[in-house]
């Protein structure tokens, strides 16, 4: 018989407290009904739950909790669970440098998955997953511009080459998280195989990154990047995305 265990983190030390079941491992609490869909459901409806699951706690910004979650359905098999539980390991540790290339590579994997398997729904959950990265790289950018704002503070009466060292140091940072978006959209695109299917939320999304890298090249927070010549790019997939669609 199936043991019941904690969805998290897998514990099975469970205890009764005010008529719920908490884990003693981690503190996550279940219902009566909730342990007891752990025998009754199939495998698919147990995965799609610990997924909603996981869901709602990144969305309550509990990475690491939902980051266990996200792994263990990695684990199963789940490439889309893969990449949320690298973005949950960003937003734990946003300024590490690895993590971005980590994001882009299970990214890029959960892609090829949803083209493959359904064409028709690729660019709704890929936008999805395109905006929650848009949403870590503005989260980037901002702890590196309010590093240097504190630090500038700080720096007034100290030389001007320190300062520019720590100016350097934001763009460079928020340059990155930048160009993660970017990479991100850059994916998306090259991976579907036909683009008339992309919904205009796509395109809001690529507008959004593209605004974003024009708004802090002019504050001079980023300083890498062509604004011109990346809206050249997606505006030529875009329309021929059009004539395809108007072939078809």
């Amino acid at each position: 018989m199936k043991k019941i265990e904690c969805e998290v983190c897998g514990s099975q030390r469970l205890v009764k407290e005010a008529g719920r079941f908490i884990c003693q491992a981690c503190g996550v609490e279940y219902s009566l009904p909730e342990l007891q869909s752990q025998i009754i459901d199939s495998p698919i409806e147990r995965n799609q739950r610990l997924f909603k699951r996981a869901k709602d706690l990144f969305r309550a910004r509990e990475y690491e909790a939902a980051r266990q979650l996200y792994q263990r359905l990695a684990e199963r098999g789940d490439l889309s669970a893969e990449f949320y539980e690298k973005l949950c390991e960003a937003h734990l540790e946003p300024l590490r440098k690895d993590c971005r290339s980590a994001i882009l590579t299970s990214f890029q994997h959960s892609l090829e998955n949803l083209w493959n398997r359904d064409p028709d729904r690729y660019f709704k959950q890929a936008s999805q997953m395109l905006g929650e990265i848009i949403v870590f790289g503005l989260t980037v950018e901002e702890i590196y511009e309010e590093e240097f704002q504190s630090k500038a503070a700080r720096l007034e009466s100290t030389s001007m080459q320190t300062l520019k060292k720590e100016h350097e140091k934001m763009q460079e940072g928020a340059g990155a998280a930048w160009l993660l978006m970017d990479q991100a959209a850059h994916l998306c695109a090259e991976t579907a195989g036909d683009l008339s299917k992309a919904s205009s939320y796509f395109w809001e999304l690529v507008d959004a990154i593209l605004d974003d890298l024009s708004i802090n090249q002019k504050r001079g927070t980023i300083a890498l990047g062509d604004v011109q010549e990346e809206r050249k790019y997606f505006a030529k997939l875009k329309d021929g995305a059009k004539e395809t669609e108007e072939v078809n």
